[in-house]
C-alpha cells in the first residue's frame, strides 16, 4: 500500500524548487548576478511547468469530486497562482534592470529585490501548506491508485525533478 502513487510525492518537488530559489537568493547576495539569473530561469520554468500541471490535471479532478474543504477552494488555488506568476514577472524585470547599476546603487536595489522576495517566499510557504494540506490529500483520498498513476506520470515537474535526482544536481 505505501508504494501506491501519492499526489503528496508532490512536497518533494516543492521542496526542490524552494531550494533552487534559495540558490537564487544566495547568488544574488553575493551579487553574482548571471548565476543569480540562471539559476531564477531554472527556478521559475520549473515552478510555471509544476503549476501548469496542477491546473491542467489535479485542479479538474479536485473540483469535480471535492466541495467545502476549508481552505482549500479551488479559486483559492488559482489566485495563489496568479499572484506567483506576478511576482515571478516582477523579478524577472528586477533582475534585467539590475545589470544597468554599479556598486552602491546595485547594491541597494539587490536589497530591495531580496525584501520582495522575502515577502514571495511567505506567500509560497502558505500556498505550499494549503497544498500540501488540502489539494494533494484529499485528491489521494478521492482518486484509486491507478487514478493517480497516470497524473503523477504525467507532470513534468516531477519528471524533471527526478531527472535533477538521477543526475546528482542539486539546487546549485
Amino acid at each position: 500500500m505505501s508504494n501506491d502513487p501519492s499526489f503528496l510525492q508532490l512536497i518533494k518537488v516543492h521542496q526542490w524548487l524552494d531550494e533552487l530559489f534559495l540558490a537564487h537568493r544566495t547568488a544574488l547576495l553575493s551579487l553574482e548576478l548571471s548565476q543569480a539569473k540562471l539559476l531564477f530561469d531554472r527556478y521559475e520554468s520549473n515552478l510555471l511547468s509544476h503549476m501548469k500541471d496542477e491546473e491542467e490535471s489535479l485542479i479538474p479532478i479536485y473540483s469535480a469530486r471535492i466541495s467545502d474543504v476549508p481552505g482549500g477552494a479551488v479559486e483559492l488555488f488559482i489566485a495563489e497562482h496568479k499572484k506567483i506568476r506576478g511576482f515571478l514577472a516582477e523579478f524577472r524585470q528586477a533582475l534585467t534592470e539590475l545589470r544597468s547599476k554599479r556598486e552602491l546603487e546595485l547594491k541597494h536595489k539587490a536589497i530591495e529585490l531580496l525584501d520582495r522576495e522575502a515577502m514571495y517566499t511567505g506567500l509560497l510557504q502558505h500556498h505550499h501548506a494549503r497544498e500540501q494540506n488540502a489539494l494533494y490529500p484529499w485528491l489521494d483520498l478521492v482518486t484509486s491508485a491507478e487514478e493517480r498513476a497516470n497524473p503523477l506520470a504525467g507532470c513534468s515537474s516531477v519528471n524533471a525533478y527526478k531527472v535533477a535526482l538521477e543526475a546528482g544536481q542539486s539546487a546549485k
